[in-house]
């Protein structure tokens, strides 16, 4: 989840006194649950069919809005995985019974969790259309500046969570004030830019430096696209082409000397125009198709351990389990299920189920993952798991997570010309997942494609997300210095083992 001012990354508070309602299978008395699929998403819910399809839609005109942040014309590839709760009540069940969605980051991009019953981008809809906004822009924006300094991440995703699009008119409305960020920096004042800067460097922030970080980074982009926005928009463009950030930024307001000085004055106004455009149309098809029962265990399960909220560890893991106990009661060889079992099994017990899983499921790319990551974690590199990536990778092809693990299978066996193609795909899929692109510097750096691995590894720095660890962003760190410090036009190919 998103450590963001204010909302922390969650979602919006609940005052119903309604007894909460449980999103069961159907078996156990709950709703019909169906996959319906649309350009861009995925969504598995227990709405009716019709509403459900309309929610797809409704998704994709969310994501349309907020890609006119960058032009009309622009619309990268890439599906978001939504779980869609029919009644805000439902999603108690899994929480303490405070939130109304969340969003997280997988391996395959954000995955945002709603309830209601539509409606997402309506200035009166349930919900917590901010966080879902905000995390969906984490991703989109990606897609447009491969490199981004944090301060600039952060304050673009607070930038465009206030989209809306006007009932009446259809009209996307970007660019209204935050209040809540807002409030914050004229409460409590805010970092100048040149700290601002400094942000990349610093670990182990407590949640009130975060919060000016947020806050802060909010302020300036704000500032700079309604009072420069030509030149924001330069510096824009120049983070598009893959220039450092800073001398970008330098370059794009070149002769402006004067620009920080009137920040005062902006909070204190609070004069800002915003940008009202045409909502351009969005694709409507849509594929449906019911879910079984085991599907059903596997989202429960699922949401117990991802939601927020203060229901103790040992409760939630608990019930997870049931969850999946269930589900293989209703399917033994369900592969989900038995890939979110797996992480507690031996070794020589998690490879024999991977097998069995592939001999039931020969086209499932990710009983084919799960056989590859059991040969792994036995320490078989061989051609066994090279197979088996390949496989996975082959079967899911709009997965950058198998993608990128065939890439870094070929690092770890010093392959790189075999890895730079898959590693390329999950690039395109997910140019702004810092793992995927830390993949491809060490591909560069083992065959010697010095200054492109270093800059991929600067890359790799700059788009890690917010709730990175310190010990990833050190580790990164310590690559790039690799490559900075070791890497040479001649040099032979080097072993990087470390993702």
């Amino acid at each position: 989840m998103s450590l963001r001012w204010g909302l922390l990354g969650l979602a919006l508070m609940l005052s119903s006194g309604c007894a909460a309602s449980r999103a069961l299978c159907p078996a156990e008395g709950g709703r019909p649950w169906r996959e319906v699929r649309s350009s861009h998403f995925r969504l598995r819910t227990n709405l009716e069919e019709k509403a459900a399809a309309q929610t797809a839609v409704e998704l994709e005109e969310f994501r349309r809005a907020l890609l006119l942040a960058w032009g009309p014309g622009f619309d990268p590839p890439g599906t978001v995985d939504v779980i869609l709760l029919s009644n805000p009540r439902d999603l108690e069940e899994f929480t303490d019974g405070r939130y109304a969605g969340y969003a997280i980051q997988t391996p395959n991009g954000p995955r945002m969790v709603m309830t209601g019953g539509g409606g997402y981008l309506l200035p009166d809809a349930p919900g917590d259309k901010e966080t879902q906004a905000h995390e969906l822009a984490h991703y989109l924006s990606a897609f447009a500046l491969p490199r981004q300094p944090r301060w600039v991440s952060e304050g673009l995703a607070s930038y465009l969570q206030t989209v809306t699009i006007k009932p009446s008119t259809r009209d996307v409305v970007l660019g209204q004030a935050s209040r809540s960020l807002l409030q914050y920096v004229r409460t409590h004042g805010w970092l100048t830019l040149e700290e601002l800067w400094q942000w990349e460097g610093q670990t182990q922030q407590s949640t009130a430096e975060l919060q000016r970080h947020y806050a802060s980074s909010w302020l300036w982009v704000h500032y700079l696209i309604n009072q420069y926005g030509d030149r924001f928009g330069a510096f824009q463009s120049r983070l598009s082409r893959g220039e450092e950030p800073k001398s970008a930024f330098a370059a794009a307001f070149q002769g402006e000397a004067g620009f920080q000085a009137p920040l005062t004055n902006y909070v204190q106004l609070g004069r800002y125009a915003i940008s009202t455009q045409p909502l351009p149309p969005v694709p409507t098809q849509t594929q449906t198709r019911a879910m079984e029962p085991a599907d059903v265990h596997v989202i429960r399960a699922t949401l117990f351990t991802e939601a927020p909220g203060d229901v103790p560890e040992e409760e939630r893991q608990r019930k997870a389990t049931l969850e999946l106990e269930q589900a293989l009661k209703e399917d033994p060889t369900h592969v989900e299920t038995q890939r979110l079992r797996t992480e507690k099994m031996e070794k020589p017990e998690r490879l024999k189920l991977a097998r069995l899983l592939v001999e039931k499921h020969p086209e499932d790319g990710r009983a084919w993952d799960l056989l590859a990551s059991a040969l792994d974690a036995q320490g078989d590199v061989s051609a066994s798991q090279e197979q088996a990536r390949k496989r996975a990778a082959e079967l899911l092809p709009d997965s950058p997570a198998a993608q990128n693990d065939l890439a870094w299978y070929y690092v770890r066996v010093e392959q790189p010309q075999k890895g730079l193609a898959p590693a390329l795909r999950a690039v395109r899929l997910m140019p702004g997942n810092a793992s995927i692109l830390n993949t491809q510097a060490a591909l560069f750096f083992q065959s010697g494609r010095c200054r492109e691995a270093t800059a991929m590894g600067r890359r790799a720095l700059d788009m890690l997300h917010e709730r990175a660890p310190d010990e990833a962003r050190k580790e990164f760190k310590r690559l790039l210095t690799v490559y900075e410090t070791q890497c040479t036009p001649t040099q032979a190919s080097s072993s990087v083992t470390t993702e």
